[in-house]
């Protein structure tokens, strides 16, 4: 087995436990699989960085996908509830899209084929997959309190709209829109306003919300351009 190479135990790197959990997301999904030895080269350091920190590679692949789904619920529950639910969903959906942008490789893996195994995993795994989207079942939900939509089967409701929102980032992803000269904020604005006024509310209200809830929007993306410089 590989030496530490002169690395002192849990590394003097004090952000090599997050390096470490990135890399990993970005060879899951650039590269379909990763391995220590592989993982180790892209670091610089040696494979038994991995087992000081993790345990071993079954861990890391938990951590990373744990990581996920912690990051990605603190970003969909950062909009504050308002008098304006149908705006307060649109906000969770622009931050969804933000997430998603913002960390390709990660949400790649999250949603990629080992979400299954995960979910079979522990139960505190399988939380931590379903609680972003009970979160958005909960927006749903104060949409219809609040007398704007009006919803049979709201989990059926959380379905559409996830995998709406889920086909749109994805194509965002691949380059789409740029390669067909199409405005993504325009096509995403779009399918909001559509499942709003498909779910019952009026025109002019979903209008509304979708301004108000655009300025959130920009007001965000401002704020992590920010703190990224």
């Amino acid at each position: 087995m590989d030496t530490l190479s002169g690395v002192p135990p849990r590394s003097a790197d004090p952000h090599l436990h997050q390096r470490i959990i990135n890399t990993a997301a970005r060879l899951l999904a650039t590269e379909g699989a990763v391995s220590a030895r592989r993982l180790a080269r892209e670091l610089g350091t040696s494979t038994m960085v991995v087992y000081t920190h993790f345990g071993g590679m079954d861990e890391l692949s938990r951590q990373v996908m744990r990581r996920g789904f912690g990051d990605f619920g603190a970003e969909l529950d950062r909009g504050a509830v308002t008098d304006d639910a149908v705006a307060d969903w649109m906000t969770y959906l622009w931050s969804y899209r933000r997430f998603a942008l913002r960390e390709p490789h990660l949400y790649a893996v999250m949603f990629g084929p080992g979400l299954a195994a995960f979910r079979l995993g522990d139960p505190a795994d399988l939380e931590a997959a379903r609680s972003t989207f009970v979160s958005l079942l909960r927006r749903i939900h104060a949409c219809v309190n609040a007398g704007r939509w009006e919803v049979d089967d709201v989990t059926t409701a959380g379905e559409a709209v996830w995998s709406g929102v889920h086909g749109h980032t994805t194509l965002e992803h691949t380059g789409f829109f740029g390669a067909v000269g199409r405005d993504p904020v325009r096509s995403f604005s779009e399918i909001l306003t559509r499942m709003s006024i498909g779910l019952g509310d009026d025109a002019p209200a979903t209008a509304r919300s979708l301004s108000t809830a655009r300025r959130r929007a920009v007001r965000a993306d401002r704020t992590d351009a920010a703190s990224a410089r």
